[in-house]
């Protein structure tokens, strides 16, 4: 008993000695390729300018039912009011020229009444644009 006692013994505490593994490997790697299908797409331009109003029809209100160029000056509407601001000189944000149709400032009248809204955002796309 005492021999198997002592080659247990001699199986439990001692150190196996560890195999390096190398820094490098070398071999082939397999990989899993997945193809992707690409569509392209085409991006269109819309003709209605932020604000829905139309630069064509606020022309007509321009030069027409609004008056404006009996107190403005717009080289493209060939009007050479003075009363107003030059509007070609100004050359209002679209924001600041449906403010000023629809609520008025200082001489200038407010036009709510007196324009639809949608002719209100025709002629402040013009005015902003020309």
């Amino acid at each position: 008993m005492l021999v198997l006692t002592a080659g247990v013994a001699a199986g439990c505490g001692g150190e196996e000695e560890a195999t390096p593994t190398p820094d490098t490997i070398t071999g082939t790697v397999t990989t899993d390729t997945t193809e992707t299908d690409t569509t392209e797409t085409e991006t269109t331009e819309t003709t209605e300018p932020a604000g829905g109003g139309d630069p064509a029809a606020g022309k007509e209100v321009f030069l027409g039912v609004g008056g404006c160029g009996s107190c403005h000056t717009l080289a493209d509407a060939g009007t050479t009011g003075s009363i107003g601001p030059n509007l070609d000189e100004a050359a209002p944000s679209l924001e600041l020229a449906l403010d000023r149709v629809t609520n008025g400032q200082g001489a200038m009248p407010s036009f709510s009444g007196q324009l639809t809204e949608q002719q209100i955002a025709d002629v402040a796309a013009y005015v902003s644009g020309a």
